[in-house]
């Protein structure tokens, strides 16, 4: 998704969309959980200071924050997601090592004191900022001298084969536009009292037919693009091409999706 097609109505959307993917999204998010595990991984495991994951989702990894931290805030823009994150129930032995906050923000200006925060955790948000230089902007605000910092976000390569497939049917907009890492990469540096460290991975998943890849996405809240002149499509028959095209590209695993990962890690300067 490009700065120059997401307008504040796209926004509200996605925030609506992922609003109503509360419930659905965990037993589909089987990226989200791989992306956001190997992320976490890159923060020291030393339970201390403050940790903010940024753009939360549905709270499902904040147990395993008992390892990173002695307090997490939890923050994400849609207020379903915020709300399905701080309804689930810690095990007893965390809460008296780990307090929690939940707060309703945008990543591009939180209602966090500066240097207020030791850790940031933020998986698979990015790529829905329509700017993300302003993110990295508030990352370094509230970032303490010290701290560490691990994102992630889609870029440009993923869901090639979808695309390929549509793109033989119609030229319209059917799948978002994420931007080339290089873009993200010029986004990060001129925040330059961060180290910042980058690495893409693809994460290619498998799929029995396009059907199961689009009910996926819509579980996920995922299925709001950017530019897109149409809502949905135009029918059965228009199901069954798309499914031709996208067989084209079948192996024995299934159909497969590609997600292009970009993974940025940082240490902020002690001084």
């Amino acid at each position: 998704m490009t700065a120059a097609i997401a307008a504040p109505e796209f926004i509200r959307q996605v925030a609506h969309s992922f609003g109503k993917a509360c419930d659905s999204y965990l037993p589909a998010a089987r990226l989200q959980q791989q992306v956001a595990l190997d992320a976490l991984t890159l923060l020291p495991a030393d339970k201390q200071g403050h940790l903010l994951d940024l753009g939360c989702g549905p709270g499902w990894i904040h147990p395993r924050f008992a390892a990173y931290c002695r307090h997490f805030t939890a923050a994400d823009l849609s207020a379903g997601m915020l709300a399905k994150a701080a309804s689930q129930q810690l095990a007893p032995h965390l809460t008296t090592t780990l307090t929690t906050a939940y707060v309703q923000a945008d990543a591009q200006q939180l209602p966090l004191a500066a240097h207020s925060v030791d850790k940031l955790f933020s998986s698979l948000m990015l790529q829905w900022c329509p700017k993300p230089a302003a993110v990295f902007a508030e990352i370094d605000r509230v970032l303490a001298p010290g701290g560490r910092v691990v994102l992630t976000t889609l870029v440009d390569g993923t869901l090639a084969e979808l695309k390929q497939a549509f793109a033989s049917l119609d030229q319209q907009q059917h799948v978002n536009r994420f931007l080339p890492a290089a873009e993200v990469i010029a986004a990060a540096k001129p925040v330059s009292t961060v180290r910042w460290q980058f690495e893409q991975r693809c994460y290619p998943l498998f799929y029995p037919d396009v059907i199961s890849l689009a009910r996926e996405l819509k579980a996920l809240g995922a299925n709001q693009v950017a530019g897109r002149q149409s809502r949905g499509l135009t029918g059965k028959g228009y199901w069954q091409n798309l499914a031709a095209a996208y067989d084209n590209n079948r192996t024995a695993l299934g159909l497969p999706a590609s997600y292009q990962v970009l993974i940025i890690s940082g240490y902020k300067n002690a001084s």
